[in-house]
């Protein structure tokens, strides 16, 4: 199986299973703890990522074993998508009038979970630097890669520059909608690139999945802001989905 087709397997079984636990789950306990839990495990696994392309930049052997280990890191064991993925298909199942996804006390205290954005959050930012440092690491690639597309190298610098903006930028509450829009852009301009080179779409998995947890985040923030319009408008204020999220919210 290629790797365009693995990723796209493991993603789609990814969302499906996480789905199917948090739909099944009826204690808010356990829900809240589903949270706190996801965005710890975001946090060790972008740390663990950070960590190996740090040792890679510094000289470490880089055997076939390095390289599945890297790649399993860098899309997270696809559990970060997959949460994305379902967070973001049962806030708009729950935005849709007909359908009650948010009736069950449980689910509604994972969708509305600060914990999950930040886990979104914090695992995009740190592919960015991880990003950054490898494009430094092999600045002369780099360059004739920019050359080759045609581009100028100082637009290589440009977008490195835009990148990690963009990636501390999500680390703001109010900075996270037009972050992540401004990373956006630049994904599918990566993946556009990629594509007019007629490169092997395999080369644009890193920006696809990236540009998938982007997009997350950003419909997740809009839906959280229309449920949280329509509990007001109906008498039940629900501050924790409000966007961006106000300090202090945990639950």
């Amino acid at each position: 199986m290629g790797e365009t087709s693995t990723f796209l397997l493991l993603t789609a079984a990814a969302t499906l299973a996480i789905s199917g636990m948090l739909l099944c789950n009826r204690a808010v306990v356990r829900a809240r703890a589903f949270a706190r839990g996801f965005y710890f495990l975001s946090v060790a696994l972008s740390l663990a990522a950070l960590a190996l392309v740090l040792a890679g930049t510094f000289g470490l052997p880089e055997g076939p074993a390095h390289s599945r280990l890297l790649r399993i890191l860098l899309f997270r064991g696809w559990i970060v998508v997959g949460v994305g993925i379902s967070t973001t298909l049962l806030l708009a199942l729950s935005a849709s009038t007909r359908v009650r996804v948010l009736a069950s006390d449980a689910l509604r205290a994972f969708l509305t979970s600060a914990y999950v954005v930040r886990g979104l959050c914090f695992s995009v930012s740190i592919s960015f630097f991880c990003t950054e440092i490898g494009k430094l690491a092999h600045d002369a690639e780099m360059r004739q890669f920019f050359l080759q597309s045609g581009y100028a190298v100082w637009f290589m610098y440009f977008i490195m520059a835009a990148e990690t903006a963009g990636a501390i930028g999500l680390f703001v509450p109010r900075m996270r909608l037009p972050a992540a829009l401004g990373l956006i852009a630049v994904m599918a301009g990566a993946i556009a690139t990629h594509a007019r080179n007629h490169d092997p779409f395999s080369d644009s998995l890193e920006a696809l999945h990236l540009l998938i947890l982007l997009g997350c985040i950003v419909v997740i923030g809009l839906l959280r802001r229309t449920i949280a319009f329509r509990l007001a408008k109906d008498g039940r204020e629900e501050p924790a989905l409000n966007w961006p999220e106000r300090s202090g919210t945990h639950s």
